[in-house]
């Protein structure tokens, strides 16, 4: 079935109550074009058997497009991202689907079975085609209303879905470089630099008040630049130099993509993991490796887990994963083994058509 229009998951009486709404429906308008069209034929068994058979047999030939229509809006219809496109494909196969209903349902009963040459038939009562094209499209609106109307709503539901994860992620990052732990290290450091070097004392201050700052910066923004992002990321690893020192080190490669963009803080939490999950000490000391390319960034470290991981609700990574998916069509992956975690983030580009549909 279609996105929208499925009967999976429905009892068994809904379905059978579709179908005999369907006849209902069908036998009805025949009945009323009888009258309109002939009003003694009523008076007539035969006729109005013959009427009731016809508009049953053309009726569920046309409600049927329902079940063909959400075949079609699961492969085709894009409604909020192609939506011109999407319309003339519905036009158009509507038009198909109409046609090859109504000629060949006329011709099977009249010519066939009525033995009425179909060249008489269009010449004579074509008229009564014509309305059976208007009652199909006005079948159609329907399905062409509803599918709109179902994908629009999904659309705002899954925008504002996204809205609660952007605010979750930055939440996640906040509330992890504010926990006690990070506090606790970061005023550890300061305090040896300030018995050591006052002035670095004060460039780690600085440091450190900016890097709050950029995160409460990004209050509310959904998509930053990328060398905004490598900026935070900068000050962050700043602050994780003087506290682990010589041991890790961070290469990045970057092909100094200015039009590419990313979701805020997604690359600082990538980066931030390495240091959560992984053994830092002077005798594992741990490669970072970032390399920018085209349309993707990669992040690469050498992989020493640690036996007891620090307390996580992993929504960070979650919520990441699902907006970049939404965003790009694309996937995070990543991929582990006994020496090295690799993690490539696609980068986004508001021209790309997955963002602008």
């Amino acid at each position: 079935m279609g996105k929208y229009f499925d009967f999976r998951g429905r009892k068994l009486k809904h379905i059978i109550l579709h179908f005999i709404s369907a006849g209902i429906i069908s036998a009805l308008i025949g009945f009323v074009f009888l009258i309109l069209s002939c009003p003694g034929c009523i008076s007539k068994l035969s006729s109005v058997v013959q009427n009731v058979g016809y508009s049953l047999f053309l009726g569920y030939g046309l409600f049927a497009f329902g079940f063909v229509f959400g075949w079609l809006e699961t492969r085709y219809v894009f409604w909020i991202k192609h939506t011109v496109k999407s319309l003339l494909i519905v036009l158009g196969f509507s038009a198909m689907y109409s046609s090859l209903v109504i000629f060949g349902v006329n011709y099977i009963w009249h010519s066939v079975i009525g033995g009425i040459p179909f060249a008489y038939l269009i010449k004579h009562h074509g008229s009564i085609m014509w309305i059976e094209f208007g009652i199909f499209y006005f079948i159609a609106l329907w399905f062409y209303a509803r599918s709109f109307f179902f994908e629009w709503r999904l659309e705002v539901e899954n925008k504002e879905k996204l809205k609660r994860e952007a605010l979750q992620l930055q939440y996640e990052s906040l509330k992890t470089q504010v926990n006690p732990h990070f506090l606790f290290n970061s005023l550890n450091a300061l305090n040896t630099l300030i018995d050591i070097d006052v002035e670095s004392a004060k460039v780690f201050t600085r440091e450190l008040s900016r890097f709050y700052r950029d995160i409460l910066e990004l209050k509310g923004k959904e998509l930053i630049k990328l060398k905004e992002e490598l900026n935070i990321l900068d000050r962050y690893m700043y602050l994780q130099q003087v506290r682990f020192g010589s041991k890790f080190s961070f290469t990045v490669v970057n092909q100094n993509q200015d039009h590419a963009m990313v979701i805020p803080l997604s690359v600082q939490m990538l980066v931030e993991n390495v240091f959560n999950h992984n053994v830092i000490s002077s005798d594992n000391i741990i490669s970072i490796n970032l390399n920018i390319s085209e349309s993707e960034l990669s992040l690469s470290n050498t992989y020493v887990p640690i036996k007891k991981e620090v307390e996580s609700t992993g929504l960070g990574l979650k919520n990441l994963k699902d907006r970049i998916h939404y965003l790009t069509g694309k996937e995070l992956i990543y991929s582990v083994n006994k020496e090295c975690y690799k993690v490539v983030l696609p980068l986004i580009f508001i021209k790309d058509e997955d963002i602008t549909g």
